[in-house]
Formats: structure tokens, sequence, C-alpha cells
């Protein structure tokens, strides 16, 4: 009786550290892949702590509130698709991903406030409320139909719809790749 009891216990506990192992695969599985801090209304993560946010560390950004998404996250937003087209690229490409303006809701951004979009290598626009009323701004995900991450243009790129026709280097230049934050003022 005991011996059944002790191999019941011992198969439960195994069957406990598979599951619990699973889970961790699963978050590690889909990290997050943007953050909104600043003022923002809504917060689903932390705030900054030195050693766990070690990039933000090194990019410099503190901060109190934030709000994280995850790839699924971003997959999840009503998803808008885009003909974006520059001087020097061999051919258009269709990128889709959530609007900005949704993101920015989701985080709980006043519609007025300023952003800064920061990508991994620090390039950072500002983009004031007018700016982001002039065009359909995108967080694009995916380019021509595969999702795009680090090392491409990933984990979010930033930009609006061209109709397909070339723009300008100076236009071109405020569509930020690797967007990894955007700081709310």
């Amino acid at each position: 009786m005991h011996m059944r009891l002790a191999v019941l216990v011992a198969g439960l506990l195994v069957a406990l550290g598979a599951m619990v192992a699973g889970q961790n695969r699963a978050i590690a599985a889909d990290p997050a892949q943007l953050t909104i801090v600043g003022k923002i209304d809504n917060s689903n993560r932390p705030r900054f702590e030195p050693f766990s946010d070690a990039f933000f560390k090194f990019r410099e950004k503190e901060f109190s509130k934030a709000f994280e998404f995850t790839y699924a996250d971003l997959a999840a937003l009503p998803q808008v698709s885009v003909m974006a087209r520059a001087e020097q690229w061999p051919a258009a490409v269709t990128a889709t991903g959530p609007a900005l303006g949704d993101v920015m809701k989701a985080a709980g951004a006043a519609p007025d406030a300023r952003l800064s979009v920061v990508a991994l290598d620090g390039y950072t626009i500002e983009l004031e409320a007018s700016d982001r009323q002039a065009q359909d701004w995108v967080l694009a995900i995916s380019v021509d139909g595969k999702p795009i991450g680090i090392g491409g243009r990933g984990p979010a790129w930033l930009m609006h719809d061209t109709a397909g026709k070339a723009v300008n280097s100076d236009v071109e230049g405020r569509w930020v790749w690797s967007v990894f934050v955007i700081e709310v003022d």
C-alpha cells in the first residue's frame, strides 16, 4: 500500500514538473516583442528592474508603468495591411500588423500624447498626435506574409502606406524598424 502511494505521489510530482516545464517553455516561446512605457493607463508587467531588464538598462529606459505585447498579442489585434516602397528598395512590400492607434489604445495612452518610437539600436523618432493623424501608421509584424524577426526588420516595423509608390529617404527615415519600445509623454 505504501509503495503504491509512493509511486502515485512520485508520478504526480513528475507530471506536475513536466506541466510547469511546459508552461515555462510556452512563456519563453512567446516573449514580449514590444513594450509601451510612460504615461499610460494600463500596465501588465512590473516596473523597471535593473537586473531583469538588462537591455532596457543598457538603453537607459527606466519606467514605473509598462504594457508589453507578445507576438500573439500583436497578432490578436485587428490587422492592417499596407503597401510601402522607398526609392532604394527593389520592390514594394506588403506589411501587416496592428494599427499604431490600436496598440496605443490597448496600453491606455492618450490620443494626443507624444510618442518616442525606439529601435533596438537606439534610433528614435518623435511622433506628435498630428503626425499620427496625417498617416495610417502600422506596427508591422509580418512582411509579404512572413513574420519579421530580429535580424530582419522586426520585432516590429513602424510604417505607413504609400500605395506602392516610392517615397524618398526622408519619409523612409521615419519608418523605424526593430522597434522594441514606445515611450508615451
